[in-house]
């Protein structure tokens, strides 16, 4: 399933999905109401497009168009658009490569014995480290970050522009709920995917899914934190 990008006329603005279909009916579907016209600027071919399509969203999130747009759109210089599908493709040929080449090891027995380390083998395992430690170091900071916004929020609903806390009633599948209401349903189910609330039952039943997923739910009230477009 290709990852597109498209842009509005010769704008910084870019929209990036994906779609099982071709691009050319995504574009006819997206140019109703836009007076700017799209064209594809990129297409990614990938067997990861859920992936593809998160690794854009993420690096691009503080980039989303002040005015107008959708949480697809993003505002960013077309090199580095470029740059980042290239980054993207480089990054994820390498890690396929070195999936297939793990997952051909996996089933073998180890053997007693201990490789030399080279100076690459140093390199990496430092990356990896420094990575995971700076990994760590950001969730606290974004906990932090987000804590002090909701801190400044107070019993409001939001930062005007910025970021709202509001108050949400949430529904969450019940496992027992489902279980004690229809067995038989339940038991076939579960021995037919192992465990419930799957995207391989979604899939293959969806209006069942549907149907079990709004009528079995305990409810909770809760405060949502989202980040807004900056102003």
């Amino acid at each position: 399933m290709p990852v597109y990008v498209l842009r509005e006329g010769t704008s910084n603005i870019f929209k990036v999905g994906r779609t099982s279909g071709d691009t050319d009916s995504v574009i006819r579907r997206l140019q109703t109401g836009n007076s700017k016209p799209l064209t594809l600027f990129e297409l990614v071919v990938t067997d990861q497009e859920s992936a593809c399509e998160a690794f854009f969203h993420r690096r691009l999130r503080s980039r989303r168009p002040m005015q107008g747009g959708g949480w697809e759109f993003f505002e960013v210089e077309a090199s580095e658009m470029r740059r980042l599908v290239k980054e993207f493709r480089t990054m994820f040929e390498q890690l396929e490569e070195a999936r297939q080449a793990v997952g051909n090891l996996i089933e073998q027995k180890s053997r007693n014995v201990l490789v030399e380390p080279s100076s690459e083998d140093r390199d990496l395992l430092l990356r990896l480290m420094s990575n995971k430690e700076e990994q760590e170091y950001l969730r606290f900071e974004c906990e932090l970050i987000e804590s002090q916004l909701k801190q400044r929020i107070g019993t409001a609903s939001g930062i005007r522009g910025l970021a709202t806390w509001k108050t949400q009633l949430t529904r969450r599948y019940c496992d027992k709920l489902f279980r004690d209401s229809e067995p038989d349903t339940y038991n076939e189910l579960l021995e037919k995917y192992y465990c419930l609330d799957t995207a391989a039952w979604k899939n293959a039943r969806p209006d069942e899914y549907r149907r079990v997923q709004t009528t079995y739910f305990t409810p909770s009230v809760t405060r949502v934190f989202k980040t807004q477009k900056m102003i």
